[in-house]
């Protein structure tokens, strides 16, 4: 509590420093949201169905910091300092099950010039990610890469720590992102750049010309020797996503398309839960996933739904392999009258597979996920 208490402190210590600088170089920023939300399991799920109080039904809450600094006309310092927080309870975001990360959501400093693109070094999510300033996720989905509900959003990266993100110009309507990370996780054992930790790459690619916007992620997570043991797969995780939107007035229209190989999990499909592997995953898991959506526009308003779907395979490394697939729907309206407040309602349906050890065999379940919500978002 006393630590919780002390990055409590600094945060606000850091916030009330930034409101005595110039508003041309610095900028507090962020978004509260709280909603309510039920959900109703059925299938095979052993889950009882719940109605909770939930920060981040919308969209996640923040608070964050970000400024920069010109060197010259074409060049400039920027830094990006952004926590995440929990609205219902005021708690810290945990992040690999630990709540120790007082900029969780992002912590970057890097430089941005005109004619070479813009290089940070630090702590930030991936372009396929659905967060953070090099996503592509919101080109692809109504949704900005999935909502409420297992199975309703495609596959995604995460945030990493030590990543080193370029950005190039735009060219022609293109523009390149490429990130690594020299250690995913630091809360993992080993060094930085050793084969011992997981080490993430991807590289995406985003065409804008009017209403049209493609985007093509590659990604590259090589899984560590220390934790491939209890949490990896047997190859490196990779997923390729493709995907697009086309704005006619008054409705934009959404496709996305993966493929996926080296993944320990999808939505509740995994070999951890069965009895041999000693809750350790073995083997890993390939498939495909396709999506549509649409979002219709009212004024400033609007209503999106989108359509997830997902085949896939998990190959063991004992020569048996299991199929399974999710399929879901979500839909919400978004009310806003003003620039800076959102009112939603929405809700879903989502079913999966996952495996389960009966018997002495291998058994595959289906659970379904009936969910509904409303809430408020206030942005500042």
């Amino acid at each position: 509590m006393l630590r919780t208490f002390k990055r409590s402190a600094a945060l606000l210590a850091i916030l009330a420093a930034a409101g005595t600088v110039s508003a041309a170089d610095l900028q507090i920023y962020g978004r509260i949201d709280a909603g309510l939300i039920y959900h109703n399991y059925g299938g095979d799920s052993e889950k009882s169905d719940t109605f909770t109080m939930d920060s981040g039904t919308n969209t996640a809450t923040r608070v964050g910091i970000q400024g920069s600094e010109s060197l010259t006309d074409n060049t400039k310092v920027i830094f990006r300092l952004e926590s995440r927080f929990t609205s219902d309870t005021g708690a810290f975001n945990a992040y690999s099950g630990k709540t120790n990360r007082l900029f969780g959501g992002q912590s970057t400093l890097g430089v941005v010039n005109k004619e070479f693109g813009e290089i940070t070094m630090g702590r930030v999510a991936g372009i396929s990610s659905s967060t953070g300033p090099y996503d592509l996720q919101a080109y692809m989905d109504p949704f900005g890469g999935g909502t409420n509900g297992t199975g309703n959003a495609p596959v995604k990266s995460s945030r990493h720590d030590n990543m080193i993100t370029y950005r190039s110009p735009v060219l022609g309507g293109f523009q390149a992102t490429v990130q690594y990370s020299l250690k995913s996780d630091s809360n993992d054992e080993g060094d930085e750049a050793k084969s011992d930790v997981n080490r993430f790459f991807d590289a995406g690619l985003h065409y804008a010309a009017g209403n049209l916007h493609v985007a093509a992620v590659y990604e590259r997570l090589e899984w560590g020797k220390e934790t491939q043991l209890d949490n990896g797969a047997s190859e490196d995780r990779q997923v390729v996503t493709v995907g697009g939107s086309y704005r006619f007035e008054p409705v934009t229209v959404f496709l996305q398309s993966q493929y996926f190989r080296g993944l320990n999990a999808v939505d509740g499909f995994s070999s951890a839960n069965l009895s041999e592997t000693n809750n350790k995953r073995d083997g890993q898991i390939e498939g495909y996933g396709l999506y549509a959506g649409a979002e219709f526009w009212f004024g400033p308003s609007s209503w999106k739904w989108m359509a997830y779907w997902r085949d896939y395979e998990l190959e063991r490394e004992t020569g048996a392999s299991h199929d399974g697939n999710t399929f879901g729907i979500a839909n919400k309206f978004v009310y806003r009258p003003s620039k800076t407040v959102e009112f939603y309602v929405g809700g879903g349906y989502s079913q999966w597979d996952r495996l389960a050890a009966k018997a002495g065999a291998v058994e595959t379940l289906t659970d379904s996920d009936l969910n509904g919500y409303f809430g408020m978002t206030k942005y500042f």
